[in-house]
């Protein structure tokens, strides 16, 4: 796996087109700043889908731990959180 593929800018970019196909939103209904959850893009199960994509994208597991809003709150959050796992 090459991490220097993994920059922000990548991993927003695969994720934001993870979330439109998946969760048929357009890129523009996405508030990178504000929760997926709290503005009505996904659910609970959408927090689980989208741990799995990060699993079989970036290789790593997301713990039930690591699935809370410091880490999950944005779509900003969670390309830093996914950054900060695999440049471990």
């Amino acid at each position: 796996m090459n991490k220097s593929l993994f920059t922000k800018d990548n991993i927003k970019a695969e994720l934001i087109v993870f979330l439109c196909r998946q969760f048929l939103v357009d890129e523009t209904d996405i508030d990178l700043e504000k929760s997926l959850v709290d503005t009505g893009i996904i659910d609970s199960m959408g927090l689980i889908e989208i741990a799995s994509f990060i699993q079989k994208t970036y290789g790593f597991k997301v713990t039930e731990e690591q699935m809370n809003r410091q880490n999950f709150g944005s779509v900003l959050k969670i390309v830093d959180f996914v950054e900060r796992e695999v440049n471990k």
